[in-house]
């Protein structure tokens, strides 16, 4: 008896446990465009924008709903490795937010490894976000409607997230490590 219940409880638990990872990955697909022609601003356009508006280098962008509206999320860094994060319209290109990330929430690490990533794009050793952005649509022909840098054991890289021209949604992974010419 006492072992029926166990397992009743597993079983239980183990549903709600995926129902929660489906929602979250239901809710997370829900930011993507349905089709290429769905913003007015594309992804790049939109980098370009909070790029000009902040004198930053982006290291990071995305697409996602708020309140009804279609926006771009954007990480940016400044020469010091502080965060700033701007919000552009994705209809208009008007800069909706952009501010520094201050006090607790930019700590000492995140700045550290955000100046690590922007004096590798400066030297020429990692691709920009631009560059990791125009070789993922060229190689599978859609629009990224999300970039973001990853750190895994040193092995640098872009998470991509991309529609296809066939509406089909795309997940890639570009290694951010510029390759060495052979001269």
């Amino acid at each position: 008896m006492k072992t029926s219940n166990i397992v009743k409880s597993a079983a239980l638990s183990a549903f709600i446990g995926m129902s929660a990872m489906m929602a979250v990955g239901s809710a997370n697909a829900g930011d993507a465009p349905a089709s290429l022609s769905e913003d007015a601003v594309p992804l790049l356009k939109a980098v370009e924008i909070a790029r000009n508006h902040t004198g930053a280098e982006p290291l990071e962008a995305e697409r996602e709903i708020e309140m009804g509206q279609a926006v771009y999320e954007i990480k940016l860094a400044d020469k010091n490795g502080e965060e700033i994060k701007t919000v552009i319209d994705a209809q208009t290109g008007e800069v909706i937010l952009s501010n520094h990330r201050s006090g607790h929430d930019n700590d000492h690490d995140d700045q550290l490894e955000n100046a690590l990533w922007l004096s590798g794009i400066s030297n020429g050793k990692y691709l920009s976000l631009k560059e990791a952005v125009q070789q993922s649509e060229s190689e599978f022909g859609g629009k990224v409607w999300h970039v973001e840098m990853e750190d895994d054991h040193n092995q640098v890289s872009y998470e991509i997230e991309l529609l296809n021209a066939r509406g089909q949604h795309i997940e890639t992974r570009i290694d951010a490590i510029r390759p060495v010419s052979k001269s």
